[in-house]
Protein backbone atom coordinates (compact mmCIF):
# COMPACT_ATOMS: atom_id res chain seq x y z
CA UNK A 1 0.00 0.00 0.00
CA UNK A 2 2.45 2.42 1.05
CA UNK A 3 4.52 1.87 -2.34
CA UNK A 4 1.42 2.47 -4.48
CA UNK A 5 0.28 5.43 -2.47
CA UNK A 6 4.04 6.59 -1.99
CA UNK A 7 3.88 6.79 1.55
CA UNK A 8 6.62 6.26 4.40
CA UNK A 9 6.36 2.82 6.26
CA UNK A 10 5.61 5.08 9.33
CA UNK A 11 2.84 6.95 7.36
CA UNK A 12 1.33 4.34 5.99
CA UNK A 13 0.99 2.35 9.82
CA UNK A 14 -0.41 5.67 11.39
CA UNK A 15 -2.82 6.44 8.68
CA UNK A 16 -3.99 3.19 8.63
CA UNK A 17 -4.46 3.22 12.61
CA UNK A 18 -7.10 5.68 12.53
CA UNK A 19 -9.20 3.18 10.31
CA UNK A 20 -8.90 -0.01 12.91
CA UNK A 21 -11.23 -0.15 16.25
CA UNK A 22 -8.56 1.32 18.04
CA UNK A 23 -6.08 3.88 17.02
CA UNK A 24 -2.09 4.25 18.32
CA UNK A 25 -3.23 6.63 21.07
CA UNK A 26 -5.49 3.56 22.51
CA UNK A 27 -7.89 5.98 21.72
CA UNK A 28 -11.50 4.72 19.57
CA UNK A 29 -10.99 4.31 16.03
CA UNK A 30 -13.30 4.17 13.14
CA UNK A 31 -13.41 0.09 13.01
CA UNK A 32 -13.16 0.48 9.15
CA UNK A 33 -10.33 -2.07 8.74
CA UNK A 34 -8.54 -4.98 11.10
CA UNK A 35 -4.81 -5.14 10.77
CA UNK A 36 -3.43 -9.25 10.99
CA UNK A 37 0.10 -10.21 10.56
CA UNK A 38 0.53 -12.10 7.22
CA UNK A 39 1.39 -15.15 8.54
CA UNK A 40 3.98 -16.05 5.21
CA UNK A 41 5.85 -13.10 5.82
CA UNK A 42 5.39 -11.46 9.82
CA UNK A 43 7.37 -8.19 8.19
CA UNK A 44 4.05 -7.49 6.52
CA UNK A 45 0.58 -6.66 7.72
CA UNK A 46 -2.63 -7.47 5.90
CA UNK A 47 -5.50 -5.37 6.29
CA UNK A 48 -9.52 -7.08 6.08
CA UNK A 49 -12.64 -4.40 5.91
CA UNK A 50 -14.74 -5.18 9.03
CA UNK A 51 -18.38 -5.68 8.71
CA UNK A 52 -18.48 -2.17 9.15
CA UNK A 53 -16.28 -1.76 6.51
CA UNK A 54 -17.65 -3.76 3.95
CA UNK A 55 -21.02 -1.91 5.02
CA UNK A 56 -19.50 1.24 4.15
CA UNK A 57 -17.91 0.37 1.27
CA UNK A 58 -20.92 -1.31 -0.69
CA UNK A 59 -23.09 1.87 0.56
CA UNK A 60 -20.21 4.13 -1.29
CA UNK A 61 -20.40 1.86 -4.45
CA UNK A 62 -23.98 1.58 -4.51
CA UNK A 63 -24.09 5.02 -4.39
CA UNK A 64 -21.87 5.93 -6.74
CA UNK A 65 -23.55 3.10 -9.30
CA UNK A 66 -26.49 4.89 -9.15
CA UNK A 67 -24.63 8.44 -10.00
CA UNK A 68 -23.12 6.86 -13.01
CA UNK A 69 -26.62 5.17 -14.01
CA UNK A 70 -28.56 8.65 -13.11
CA UNK A 71 -26.66 11.08 -14.94
CA UNK A 72 -24.19 8.78 -17.16
CA UNK A 73 -21.48 10.88 -16.00
CA UNK A 74 -20.61 9.25 -12.80
CA UNK A 75 -18.34 10.03 -10.42
CA UNK A 76 -17.21 13.13 -12.27
CA UNK A 77 -20.38 14.70 -11.87
CA UNK A 78 -20.42 14.36 -8.60
CA UNK A 79 -17.06 15.99 -7.94
CA UNK A 80 -17.78 19.28 -10.33
CA UNK A 81 -20.47 20.29 -8.48
CA UNK A 82 -18.92 20.51 -5.12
Amino acid sequence: MEQDLELSTASGSRNTDYLCSQNRYKTAGLNLITKEADPLNRRRIQLRLTPLGVRIKDELLNELNGLHNHSGNGIQEATENK
